[in-house]
């Protein structure tokens, strides 16, 4: 009976203690229930924050230009109260307020946003893409906003944490464009001349054929597409194809299988194929195009931007860059009305793979024509008044390049093209002189040449020694605006220095220092012989023009004017990129 009172005894005393562990637990538990709730809770509120940061970005790359007002206004739509940084201030609902009161806990969320730019780049590590030290144009925004969690149980006896958010959104604003030179004039002769020096081989097309090859333009992504077929290239990206060395007829052989050209422009193309033969000229399409975004994209995956060129242009930049850092001599004498002899030496300056003529980019994308020099001389003879002297004129040009920024892109909605373009515009930098300079110096375009005076007659009775320059120079940019609509018809603009030239070899006399010699017998007065000199010139001033502004306009120059073209410009909506 005492063992079993016993054990009855022992019984009693293992559920008092049961009972007092249970009460000394309970509290622990109800902790640990009110943590697991408080975390879910923040856990809820952290997914929450994230959401707002990602749709805030979103929403204010939409509005790049207002995107603090474009933030505060999402936040408030949201059900949230929202202080957005602003400079020094923060933005709420009833105006700006100091640092100290936009985080005194009186708005649940307090907001910071920096603009900058996005990189798509695979080579470049996703943290890095963004970037907020350039300077405006921005393409993206960063948004952070933080908030106090929310602790029903554990604020009791425990600070609330801080929960933060990041998202980023880019939107892409791309425009293609090109700076360069209209062919004002068609000389078949002199053009063939020119355009058969740089490729290496005879050329006869007529003003006819050079008509029609201007006329056509060729979408420059769908010709790439077509080369990296023929070039059996695959799973490469535009970048490399660009840089990839092109033999020339290949070039040729994938531009006439373009399916917008006509009949006649492709048999053209193909002619052209079969002169050159077996050329060993090569080229590096990233010397005239830069795709910018687009160019890491792989072959035949980018979106159909209309980047176009007209066929003359595509073959004659390609032949300029086929030949740069060389020096080339035309003989045109026959070609010219009026002219003895005349005799073109030219060299072509280095052309910049970051800002070739012709570009694909965002805002601050620049284009540039190439740096050229020229040396015409010509010779005359059956001077006025003074019968068989001959009258030489030798005229030396110096084309800096002409230069296009991509300045602004406005996007409008609706169809593409869905924007309005604005380009930074300035004309090359000229000098035109009257003046023997030293040709074999000029492919060394880290020195100027020396230009001296020209005795343009030289004989035993009479010396005429001229010297002449004019400088063609506008160093302020000019906006050019494009409207959706004339990005759709192609339009050209076209801008000018304050002094460009209608008559650059007129232009020169007017400006010319003339010395006189008279040896052994006088012939006329020294004003007699000026009126002859200009009599003579007067006669072949339209065909010296009708030379430079051709033989220029075929290279995509010109003397104190640039084109430039808009072909296609496009907004997207702003996508979450980190």
């Amino acid at each position: 009976m005492q063992r079993l009172l016993g054990r009855l005894a022992s019984l009693r005393d293992r559920r008092g203690n049961v009972a007092v562990t249970t009460a000394l637990v309970s509290p622990l538990i109800l902790y640990c229930l009110g943590l697991g709730i408080d975390y879910g809770m923040m856990t809820l509120q952290q997914r929450r924050l994230q959401q707002l940061s990602d749709i805030g970005a979103i929403s204010a790359a939409s509005d790049i230009a207002n995107a603090q007002t474009a933030l505060l206004n999402n936040l408030q739509s949201n059900g949230t109260t929202a202080a957005v940084a602003s400079g020094s201030s923060y933005m709420t609902s009833n105006g700006l307020v100091n640092a100290a009161t936009a985080n005194s806990g009186q708005y649940e969320t307090v907001a910071n946003l920096v603009l900058g730019t996005y990189t798509a780049d695979t080579s470049i590590p996703l943290a890095n893409r963004f970037s907020s030290t350039g300077t405006s144009p921005y393409d993206s925004v960063k948004v952070t906003l933080t908030q106090k969690a929310v602790m029903p149980f554990a604020s009791a006896f425990a600070t609330a944490p801080t929960l933060s958010a990041t998202g980023t959104a880019s939107s892409e604003r791309l425009a293609a464009f090109s700076v360069g030179s209209r062919l004002a004039s068609l000389n078949g002769g002199i053009l063939n001349q020119l355009l058969g020096t740089l490729l290496g081989t005879q050329i006869s097309l007529k003003v006819a054929d050079y008509q029609s090859l201007v006329s056509a333009n060729v979408n420059l992504l769908s010709f790439l597409n077509l080369l990296a077929t023929d070039l059996k290239l695959t799973g490469v990206s535009y970048n490399q194809l660009l840089a990839t060395d092109v033999t020339y007829d290949k070039l040729l052989g994938a531009l006439g299988k373009s399916t917008n050209l006509s009949a006649g422009v492709v048999t053209l193309i193909n002619n052209l194929g079969k002169t050159l033969g077996t050329t060993k000229l090569t080229v590096k399409l990233q010397d005239i195009v830069n795709l910018g975004p687009l160019g890491s994209n792989i072959v035949g995956t980018s979106p159909n931007l209309t980047a176009t060129m007209n066929v003359l242009d595509l073959i004659s930049a390609t032949a300029m860059a086929a030949n740069q850092q060389k020096q080339i001599a035309l003989d045109l004498g026959a070609a010219l009305p009026g002219v003895a002899t005349a005799k073109l030496t030219l060299a072509i300056g280095e052309m910049s793979q970051q800002t070739p003529a012709l570009a694909v980019g965002a805002p601050g994308t620049i284009v540039r024509t190439p740096q050229v020099r020229a040396a015409l001389e010509v010779a005359v003879t059956g001077l006025s008044l003074i019968a068989g002297l001959k009258l030489r004129v030798p005229l030396y040009i110096e084309l800096a390049p002409a230069e296009a920024k991509l300045a602004s892109i406005t996007c409008v909605g609706g169809s593409m093209p869905n924007a309005v373009v604005g380009i930074d515009a300035v004309p090359g930098v000229a000098e035109v002189d009257l003046g023997d300079v030293n040709t074999s110096a000029f492919v060394n375009f880290g020195s100027e040449p020396r230009v001296t005076p020209a005795a343009i007659i030289d004989s035993l009775l009479l010396k005429v020694i001229a010297s002449a320059q004019v400088d063609i120079a506008n160093m302020s940019p000019t906006r050019l605006n494009f409207q959706p609509s004339e990005i759709s018809a192609g339009t050209i603009k076209t801008v000018s220095t304050s002094t460009v030239l209608t008559s650059t070899v007129s232009s020169l006399l007017k400006n010319a220092t003339i010395t006189i010699q008279l040896l052994i017998l006088t012939i006329g007065t020294p004003s007699g012989v000026l009126s002859a000199v200009a009599d003579t010139l007067s006669v072949v001033t339209a065909p010296l023009d009708q030379v430079l502004y051709g033989l220029l306009g075929l290279l995509g120059l010109g003397i104190g004017q640039a084109d430039v073209s808009v072909t296609d410009a496009r907004c997207t909506q702003p996508v979450l990129v980190q």
